[in-house]
């Protein structure tokens, strides 16, 4: 707990004067000890109280006791205030070093030697060195046992109050008595901490009758209520009704304080008549004192019940002249502080009375009052119910969230699911959301911005999902229950779930996607910690039967079943982990993180798997880096992947790799896999590593890229679509592997300008529902420039025997005999997305064709590509696989040419024949 490291050697050396001293660096502590407490320089000296701590740690707490005790006495009384002073600030960390190190004898060294020296200064008169003092007991007494804290601490403050030449020392005493109330315990407060108080109080000296207000709070928590409503009361409303307007005005400002430490049933007897008479005072000061917590304690009294209207009604006229005088900022700022907290108390029966006050205060041209209400906004929502947080609270917030200040932005920022929340119906909900959109828009240039916007995509989410009527709701586990996808029957009304639905694809699902590619590191970071809560809100289809799949891999869904929207948007997902940038690449590790913690792990298998496994053989050490960081708590043995063949292989592969990945080794090292089945598929899975069925990646864009990870600066990073041309091949024709065209097609600043891109208000899901929705823009931020980049996949026919003419001329045109050629950029749909603004779009819009991945079908491709390779490579095969199959070929062959006199077959037709 006091552990400190050695002390780093400093050299002081000074210059001038008759007293030149240049400090020997062979010095060890203890001789530096010496030399620096015994200085004639009061700046050695000063240094060696700064290293006192690190001293004793380093020579012991023998040498402390023998040498460095000795010091702390004589530095006690030093000429200088300065070094007094810090000495004291450094006495609870040796006190807790000669404790720790020596229970009992070090235990009565801080008793016998440093209590002494802290009650001598306690007496100085210099207010610097006696606060310094007050802070050193108050720590020193939490080290020290019950009975010394009432033997030792205790008298030494009772001794302090009764100096009575001395109101500097007695109010020093009630500031130590409210202190140290909780170190001494309930006894003790009562029987002397309690009385001591209640006496200073009526204190002839004004200074300690003011200093005695503002500290019956603590102590009057320990004591307990009984007693502080019988003695301690009292005394207070003694000091509200004092002749001094000081005190009454210290009065006012801990009043507050005094009545939270007791019951709410206990408060409005007691305490209403003293606001009131504080409100009333002939004194300006006292006035304005208790203005400025008129809104705390109206809070405080909890119900409105409890709250007398003409304080109320006085309540709402301070907001009104405080609009009217500029003098009176400071009181708008605490009404509006405690606005959320009034509104709260007094309840939606009276918000008619609030309604003004709260448009003024949102309205207020200082920056720290609307700021207050930004921050508030979404209690004063839950305060007031749906109904009137629709038509009241929801415009002000909206105007708060596009505030030309970003300090009131960002506080707004923070609340959006809490207001999404408290306002549940769907005119509000998208209000909401357009105001998002438009923060997002032109006013998020600064990262800090963007990155409360991805904190808050999750319960963004949550918020939407929680609505009442969203199928099952929301799991009490906190995680989100499928919307539509239960096997139950839905409970409430359909309209909500689809305009939620509706909200999360045409703001939700863009911005997720925009943040993931931010230019700042910590802000895609935070964006894909939200992944799994996204992929919940938008593509619930998803999660309607996890279980339902067998072997690895299968959990008994794929982008064919699923609505082309949400088989695009997956699309989106895993298109991050063939991107062009490195960036991209360990975006999608962190997004399959989330994936894996809080989806079923059929989810990730299903979709996410295959391009995970790859990114172990990229070419970027920082991915593979971040690959085995991220991933080796969920592959270990006991993890949620622990038991995924192919994870295993591929982290087994990376450590043993030869590449100098020492980094990665050493990560994968310390974690322990489950071992491999020895199995065709670990075989299989070796081979699929040295095959590229992938976008090809940039390798010289590793390292630390083309910018600095948190550089807020735009760079050059391309965007990448996975997309299908399907309407431009020919039809049931098969998929060709490793065969695709990467089209680079640049993008200019205007083609990435923030001009409004509406997304389509005809998705699907607004189909369905038969309701029309109001088109929600997208306004992604400006960027220096951008590239789309479309991977577009060929499709080859079926293989067919050698002996046919025409597929022998087709193949003979061909790059790969069988396969066909990639498709050009001729070949494109006319739909197909140029910019991020469109690849939003795609995402709602209901005319994209639903495209098969390259990634899914590998599975189901690699048997066709084994036949094949079985019949170019013999060596590939085992021995005695290879015998049976020429022989069986050699009498195929001659009994063929016996009957027809034509070629025999190939080796894969006759399988596939077999078959």
């Amino acid at each position: 707990m006091f552990r400190r490291e050695a002390p780093q050697r400093k050299m002081m050396v000074t210059k001038g004067g008759p007293e030149n001293v240049e400090v020997d660096e062979s010095l060890n502590a203890l001789e530096r000890a010496r030399h620096f407490g015994n200085s004639k320089l009061s700046l050695q000296r000063l240094v060696y109280v700064n290293e006192l701590v690190d001293c004793a740690h380093e020579i012991g707490y023998d040498a402390t006791v023998v040498h460095l005790l000795p010091l702390v006495q004589k530095l006690s009384t030093d000429s200088e205030v300065l070094v007094r002073q810090s000495l004291l600030g450094h006495f609870g960390d040796l006190a807790g070093f000669l404790i720790q190190s020596h229970p009992e004898i070090g235990y009565q060294k801080v008793v016998d030697e440093l209590l002494p020296v802290i009650s001598a200064l306690l007496m100085e008169k210099q207010g610097e060195v006696r606060q310094s003092a007050a802070d050193a007991l108050t720590t020193l007494a939490s080290h020290l046992r019950p009975g010394d804290r009432g033997d030792q601490v205790l008298m030494t403050v009772i001794s302090l109050s009764h100096r009575d030449d001395d109101e500097d020392a007695k109010s020093m005493a009630v500031q130590l008595l409210n202190g140290l109330a909780e170190a001494l315990g309930k006894d003790l407060c009562q029987q002397f901490v309690g009385v001591q108080l209640v006496a200073l109080s009526q204190d002839p000296a004004v200074r300690v009758r003011k200093a005695t207000a503002p500290n019956f709070t603590e102590v009057s928590r320990v004591v307990g209520e009984e007693y502080a409503v019988r003695r301690l009361l009292p005394a207070f409303q003694t000091l509200v009704r004092d002749q001094h307007w000081g005190v009454k005005k210290a009065a006012a400002e801990s009043l507050v304080g005094f009545a939270m430490s007791l019951k709410a049933e206990q408060r409005q007897e007691a305490f209403v008549p003293m606001m009131e008479a504080l409100l009333g005072d002939p004194s300006r000061w006292v006035r304005m004192a208790a203005v400025q917590q008129l809104g705390y304690f109206i809070a405080c009294l909890e119900e409105g019940d409890r709250v007398p209207p003409e304080m109320l009604s006085q309540y709402i006229e301070i907001v009104e002249q405080a609009k009217s005088n500029p003098d009176t900022a400071e009181i708008s700022y605490h009404a509006a502080y405690t606005f959320a907290a009034v509104a709260k108390t007094m309840g939606k029966a009276h918000w008619p009375e609030l309604q003004t006050p709260f448009m003024t205060l949102c309205r207020d041209a200082q920056l720290k009052t609307r700021k207050a209400m930004a921050a508030s906004a979404h209690v004063v929502a839950q305060a007031v119910g749906p109904e009137l947080a629709e038509l009241e609270v929801v415009p002000q917030y909206e105007v708060l969230l596009q505030d030309s200040s970003q300090e009131v932005r960002l506080a707004a920022l923070r609340n959006v699911a809490c207001v999404l929340r408290a306002s549940p119906r769907d005119v509000p909900q998208r209000s909401v959301a357009k105001a998002l959109q438009g923060s997002m828009a032109g006013k998020a240039e600064n990262w800090r911005s963007r990155h409360l916007v991805a904190s808050q995509l999750g319960a963004i989410c949550q918020a939407l999902g929680a609505l009442p009527g969203l199928g099952t709701g929301q799991a009490g586990d906190g995680t989100l229950s499928p919307v539509g996808g239960g096997n139950g029957p839905d409970t409430g009304p359909r309209e909500q779930p689809a305009h939620a639905k509706d909200i999360v694809w045409k703001v939700i699902v863009p911005i997720f996607l925009q943040l993931c590619g931010d230019g700042v590191a910590e802000v895609r970071d935070e964006a894909a910690r939200a992944t799994a809560k996204v992929l919940r809100a938008a593509a619930s289809e998803m999660f309607a039967d996890p279980g339902a799949g067998t072997g690895e891999g299968s959990g008994g869904l794929s982008l064919q079943r699923l609505p082309p929207q949400m088989a695009c948007f997956v699309r989106h997902i895993k298109a991050f982990a063939t991107g062009r940038c490195f960036r991209s690449r360990m975006a999608y590790i962190r997004m399959c993180d989330s994936i894996v913690r809080e989806t079923p792990a059929q989810i990730f298998t299903d979709f996410f798997l295959w391009p995970l496994v790859r990114l172990t053989a990229d070419p970027v050490k920082n991915v593979r880096l971040c690959w085995a960081a991220t991933m080796v708590p969920h592959i270990r043995k006991g993890g949620r992947l622990g038991q995924i063949a192919a994870l295993i292989a591929a982290a087994c592969r990376m450590s043993k790799g030869e590449n100098g990945d020492e980094e990665v080794k050493r990560v994968l090292s310390s974690a322990q896999f489950a071992e491999l089945p020895d199995s065709r598929d670990a075989g299989q899975l070796e081979l699929d590593f040295e095959e590229t069925d992938a976008c090809d990646v940039l390798a010289n864009e590793g390292g630390t890229g083309d910018s600095s990870e948190h550089s807020d600066v735009g760079v050059e990073e391309p965007e990448e679509d996975c997309m299908e041309a399907s309407a431009s091949l020919p039809a049931g024709g098969r998929r060709a592997r490793n065969e695709e065209a990467v089209v680079a097609v640049p993008a200019t600043a205007s083609s990435v300008a923030p001009a409004p891109h509406p997304l389509s208000a005809t998705s699907p899901l607004g189909d369905s529902t038969g309701s029309s929705s109001e088109e929600l823009p997208f306004h992604p931020p400006p960027r220096a420039a951008a590239v789309a980049t479309v991977v577009l996949q060929a499709e080859s026919p079926s293989p067919v025997p050698a002996s046919s003419g025409a597929s022998a001329s087709s193949s003979s045109t061909s790059p790969v005999a069988g396969r066909a050629p990639p498709v050009s950029s001729a070949a494109w749909p006319a739909t197909m997305p140029r910019s991020p603004q469109q690849r939003a779009a795609d995402l709602i819009s209901p005319t994209a064709a639903p495209a098969r991945d390259l990634l899914e079908d590998s599975l189901v491709e690699q048997c066709e590509i084994d036949r094949d390779m079985d019949a170019a490579f013999v060596d590939r095969r085992l021995l005695h696989e290879t015998t049976a199959e020429e022989l069986e070929m050699e009498a195929h062959a001659d009994l063929g040419i016996a009957a027809t006199g034509s070629l025999p077959p190939a080796a894969g037709s006759t399988s596939e024949a077999a078959s």
